[in-house]
């Protein structure tokens, strides 16, 4: 045992799980950060009134308290936080006030008295002048058993006079108030920390955690993780039939059964687009990843020199209206072809952006998106993409709809089909069954796929398609290419998010947590 201290129960909040929370002294949680071991296996360990222990997940907390969160209903007895019924009588120097506090070994109640401080506001003077950590993120109270407030802190100036600070109940209840205990958010989309709160790292998540902040993803809300909770919206989530490329060493990917399109191609058509179709990333200056998604290898007419040439999104480099120049993009060809990635031209109207590697890939088929073909009414089409992490192809089909209705993506010349893809899927092409090229996919999260056609892709380029890259110039520029930026285009993409389905998992199998004990 390295730690250990009280704890307050507080009434149950409105979750559909079934939860017993305490609050404490943030004591614990410094101890928690001081002591955690490498092999990240630390617990808390609570043990209750009638001496039964059980695990406790040590979440929020700021300078003064923190929350620990027990998985059941246990039968204790929670605070009454409803001033206005049970106001407690102000303290006044000379009144004898009790701190409680239960020794966790022993299980034994244990208690102290005092007087409040005469000069230091929410302040406790222990008669025995002892430093005891069991009353910490205990009660004070009066002698009539009323709640005065949580002991959080203990503290000798070099008086020779120990002193206990406490957190009075109105401001107890303003600071869970704060911590939003009662009134949790649901639906985590865009969550943040309350100003001034933080919430621990959750023993054996240490390297998830680490991954998490890598890839550019938002902190799991508390309990989300311990609690079997999903993010959403990933940049890794796969759709449609997955191909794997020659020598994939990670086994045969598994399709949905439903999901069988790599067969119904002509096996040219497949050669083609496996190297044709790249993954690419971009980073910030920190290394964390800023987005991922998939483009298109296409002929650059007016190269001077043998470089490779991606069509894909402008949502690689894109932060609303603004390009952001100081990425670094990452580009990937399986098996084994990598290369840092030169932002050339972009258009934000169409959201486009073309992309050159100086390394030149060999055994590439590259798309020569300026051939014309004859378009059937109705076609059936294939979305495709490349998988961000492993490189795998990712194929679906679908059917072009008349109109493009439905699309969250405002741009009058976007069209949709029927092709479901994910995040990964953006800048990736849309081919008929016979391998042309139709146009560049995006994800909106709308139930349909809006397309950018091949026509409008290509006029936009056609002025720049015959002049070198802006890279091969003396002075090199990225350019904006096409007519003026339109304010109305809009071309969302869904932000990552955590879904904790309510907190409503099995609570008959969380895992079970080995290691040492923080009590």
């Amino acid at each position: 045992m390295i730690f250990a201290c009280s704890g307050i129960p507080l009434p149950r909040g409105n979750d559909e799980l079934l939860l017993t929370r305490f609050v404490t002294s943030a004591h614990l949680v410094r101890a928690f950060k001081v002591y955690r071991n490498r092999d990240d296996k630390f617990r808390v360990e609570v043990r209750l009134p009638d001496n039964i222990t059980t695990d406790g997940f040590l979440g929020l907390y700021d300078d003064d308290i923190a929350i620990v969160t027990c998985l059941g209903l246990f039968d204790v007895c929670p605070i009454d936080l409803n001033l206005k019924e049970k106001p407690a009588a102000p303290s006044c120097p000379g009144d004898s006030l009790l701190a409680a506090g239960r020794a966790f070994v022993s299980s034994n109640l244990m208690t102290m008295h005092g007087s409040p401080c005469e000069v230091c506001d929410s302040t406790w003077i222990p008669d025995d002048q002892r430093m005891l950590k069991a009353v910490l993120g205990g009660p004070l109270i009066q002698k009539d058993a009323s709640f005065i407030g949580l002991i959080y802190d203990f503290y000798d100036h070099g008086d020779g006079i120990v002193r206990y600070s406490f957190l009075s109940l109105e401001l107890l209840c303003e600071r869970l108030d704060h911590f939003e205990i009662f009134n949790p958010k649901h639906h985590f989309r865009e969550y943040l920390l309350p100003k001034g709160v933080s919430s621990i790292v959750p023993s054996g998540f240490m390297r998830t955690i680490n991954r998490i902040r890598s890839y550019g993803y938002p902190m799991p809300p508390p309990l989300v993780l311990e609690f079997n909770g999903r993010l959403l919206n990933r940049f890794e989530e796969h759709f449609g039939d997955l191909l794997a490329w020659k020598g994939y060493p990670y086994g045969h990917p598994i399709s949905p059964p439903n999901e069988r399109v790599w067969g119904q191609l002509p096996k040219q058509v497949v050669t083609d687009i496996s190297r044709r179709v790249v993954s690419l990333a971009s980073f910030d200056g920190r290394g964390v990843r800023s987005f991922a998604c998939t483009g298109l290898l296409i002929k650059w007419h007016g190269s001077k020199t043998i470089r490779t040439v991606i069509l894909t999104s402008a949502s690689l480099v894109r932060s609303e209206d603004n390009i952001d120049k100081n990425l670094r993009i990452e580009v990937f060809l399986p098996p084994n072809q990598c290369g840092s990635g030169t932002l050339e031209f972009y258009n934000l109207n169409y959201n486009i952006a073309i992309i050159s590697v100086k390394k030149n890939f060999i055994a590439v088929r590259a798309e020569d998106i300026f051939v014309e073909y004859v378009e059937k009414p109705s076609q059936k089409v294939v979305s495709i993409g490349r998988d961000t992490i492993h490189g795998l192809l990712m194929a679906s089909t679908g059917e072009v709809k008349p109109s493009n209705k439905g699309s969250k993506v405002k741009c009058k010349d976007v069209r949709v089909s029927t092709c479901k893809i994910k995040k990964a899927g953006i800048g990736g092409p849309l081919i008929n069954f016979d391998g042309n090229y139709v146009g560049m996919n995006f994800y909106d999260e709308s139930g349909v796929t809006p397309f950018l056609p091949k026509h409008n892709i290509a006029q936009t380029l056609r002025g720049v398609i015959n002049i070198p890259l802006p890279s091969e110039r003396q002075f090199y520029s990225t350019t904006y290419i096409g007519n003026k930026i339109i304010l109305d285009y809009r071309w969302p993409v869904p932000k990552p998010y955590w879904y904790h389905g309510a907190l409503d998992v099995d609570r008959y199998h969380v895992p079970m947590l080995p290691g040492r004990h923080l009590d």
